[in-house]
């Protein structure tokens, strides 16, 4: 995990980001290994106003973002962009066509670490469903087994065919990675599920399954939709006088096709002239900016909306006096009621949000590009001394690199750690 910001108004942007990166092994959320040397912020060359921030995955199919941002660099050429909209246009259009650094071998094992992902997810599901069915019977016979295997199965298949194609695909792309990386399907098989019994019509489910999950939008369901790369493109255009942002959620990519989503797009306007925006663990800028952590608000609003429903039913339960459908009438009247108070409350809580959020947000319209740089990198660590001080692993921590860019300067480092030492170095102290 990370706590990265971009903090904009009409005059600049700011950026931080900590140098913590986590290595995580197996299924766990747990890091086995936290490093404090990580680059998350890349500015492009002299001739672009513009920056690129990585967030969560440090790496695109196995490869560190480094050299595919570098190659991207290279790409543009010395000639700005009209808008920072085309960056991002030429950014995504450079990750599906690039093949000099992202070879079908890439994708391959890209797949590979993918499918292997999914299959042993799902064998965890058939397996606890089994040993709930074994607490229940005491035993079950191969039949059952299959039975089991096979409606998980089709419910996954379901509940995925339903969900929304990304960017690019259809039902033809299913067929032709189907095709393309059908020897990996069967021997991934093979190794995760081996003997167990599996109908031939949810093997067929089965094999199309990790193809589904890659070419649609299916949410937190998806075992490895969290290993989606943030990428922040912020900056100025030649043409634009106003900073702008705009991110991905970058998945991977299949025989050309990319899985990414649009997160953010914020635009700085002469109406509206400041955003801070918070990305990963960004707990502590809510509470910062609003007064409140947002999870509390949410686990409230959910609390108070079952508080409401159930209480009003106890109360008409309880009076013996009233007939079973003078009771359901009743419930029935209360109901709209309580939806009602929720979202009362709801709107109070968000209004209370923005009441503390606003005055902040009307400074940093005002502020220069040195205050901007300053409350960046302050938000940063304190989100690094909550996890310094808290039983959670630092996820979060190592030295702030901060840089501004503006419309006059460009893309200036403000801090910027090194790996190596700048005098025995001096070629590379002014490189971005």
């Amino acid at each position: 995990m990370t706590a990265e910001i971009v903090i904009m108004n009409k005059e600049a942007v700011a950026l931080a980001a900590d140098s913590a990166v986590s290595l995580v092994i197996g299924p766990s959320d747990s890091p086995q290994k936290i490093f404090t040397s990580a680059n998350k912020i890349f500015g492009l060359s002299d001739n672009h106003a513009v920056s690129l921030m990585i967030y969560n995955n440090a790496s695109f199919l196995g490869i560190p973002w480094e050299p595919v941002l570098t190659r991207f660099e290279e790409s543009l050429g010395p000639v700005p962009l009209p808008t920072l909209a085309e960056y991002a246009d030429r950014f995504i259009s450079f990750l599906k066509n690039e093949q000099e650094l992202i070879t079908p071998d890439i994708e391959k094992q890209y797949f590979t670490s993918l499918i292997y992902t999914y299959y042993l997810s799902f064998r965890t599901l058939f397996q606890q469903q089994a040993s709930e069915m074994i607490r229940d019977l005491g035993v079950i016979n191969e039949d059952q087994i299959g039975e089991i295997v096979a409606e998980k199965i089709n419910n996954f298949y379901a509940e995925i065919s339903s969900a929304q194609y990304v960017a690019g695909a259809d039902a033809s792309s299913i067929k032709d990675l189907i095709t393309s990386y059908e020897e990996i399907t069967k021997k991934a098989i093979t190794d995760v599920f081996e003997q167990l019994p599996i109908p031939d019509p949810a093997l067929i489910q089965l094999q199309e399954i990790p193809f589904l999950f890659f070419l649609k939008v299916t949410g937190i369901q998806d075992p490895a939709s969290q290993n989606f790369s943030g990428i922040v493109i912020t900056g100025f255009g030649k043409k634009e006088i106003f900073p702008s942002l705009i991110t991905y959620s970058i998945d991977g990519r299949l025989s050309g096709i990319l899985k990414y989503t649009e997160s953010e797009n914020r635009k700085i306007t002469p109406e509206y002239g400041a955003y801070v925006i918070p990305f990963a663990q960004r707990e502590m800028v809510d509470i910062f900016m609003s007064g409140v952590d947002s999870r509390l608000v949410t686990a409230l609003v959910e609390s108070l909306a079952e508080i409401f429903n159930e209480y009003p039913q106890a109360i008409v339960d309880s009076i013996e006096t009233m007939g079973e459908d003078e009771k359901s009438n009743l419930k029935n009247q209360f109901q709209p009621k309580s939806d009602e108070l929720v979202e009362r409350i709801s709107t109070y809580l968000n209004n209370y949000r923005l009441s503390n959020s606003t005055p902040i947000i009307n400074v940093v319209i005002s502020l220069p590009k040195a205050e901007l740089a300053a409350m960046a990198e302050s938000l940063v660590n304190l989100t690094s001394l909550k996890r310094k001080v808290s039983l959670q692993a630092e996820t979060v921590g190592g030295p702030v690199d901060v840089a501004v860019i503006s419309k006059r300067d460009g893309f200036v480092w403000i801090k910027k750690k090194q790996y190596f030492q700048q005098e025995l170095n001096p070629q590379l102290t002014n490189r971005n």
